[in-house]
């Protein structure tokens, strides 16, 4: 059976095989439907990633990086922004006008390399919201509704105190399974190891090596060892 909750800092760095087995069969037109969905909170990656102050496209470059590689390729991502942060001349006019002490911007909106993130915005990963909706709502939307994880620092306690009352606390439950925090260590990515992933999936690890003088080893059981911290 499916192992359910597999915890990050348990997998092995391999493929996982059977995706499509834990999800499902894919709907017609849906060729993605099988890939593990992370939602990058672009923002917040890329201030973490940076020198204080500083929106940093490379941590999203290097983020991504990571999961593909951790994930050979059967992930894919989401991503959302305002779409001012797509315009490379109102950032630059924001940046001016920041520098020379006119008007204060906040610096999660003056993003260091706009050309990249035009680059994801056509390669269909990153989409722009409208200026005056709340971006952070998008993500949590899209997440849920395509059993994603957020890769995030961010608790979004502003969008569950948006909600009403009675629908605070489920919203709360699902961002405990479904929020992936992280570091970066210089260059490198760090996704919290503790993390559960909340869909099932087999993972496939390799069995270890035959002791010398066997023909064969049992092979290694995948329930036992993800239990184990």
């Amino acid at each position: 059976p499916a192992v359910a909750g597999v915890r990050l800092g348990a997998m092995a760095p391999l493929p996982p095989q059977a995706f499509a087995a834990a999800r499902g069969p894919a709907p017609a037109g849906a060729d993605h439907s099988a890939k593990l969905l992370f939602v990058v909170d672009a923002a917040n990656v890329a201030m973490r990633f940076g020198p204080k102050g500083v929106f940093s496209c490379r941590g999203i470059a290097v983020t991504m990086d990571y999961l593909e590689r951790r994930f050979d390729g059967r992930c894919r991502f989401a991503m959302f922004l305002p779409e001012y942060m797509l315009d490379s001349e109102k950032v630059a006019a924001k940046r001016r006008a920041h520098d020379l002490g006119i008007k204060q911007a906040k610096l999660q909106e003056l993003p260091d390399d706009v050309p990249y993130l035009q680059s994801l915005e056509r390669a269909s990963v990153l989409v722009a919201t409208p200026a005056q909706d709340y971006d952070d709502s998008y993500q949590i939307e899209y997440a849920r509704r395509h059993a994603g994880v957020i890769v995030s620092n961010d608790m979004f306690r502003d969008a569950v105190d948006k909600l009403k009352p009675h629908l605070r606390g489920a919203l709360r439950e699902w961002m405990k399974s479904h929020l992936l925090s992280f570091t970066f260590v210089g260059d490198e990515f760090v996704p919290n190891p503790d993390f559960q992933f909340p869909v099932p999936l087999r993972i496939v690890k390799k069995p270890p090596p035959p002791p010398r003088g066997a023909s064969s080893a049992k092979p290694h059981d995948d329930d036992d060892d993800d239990d184990d911290g």
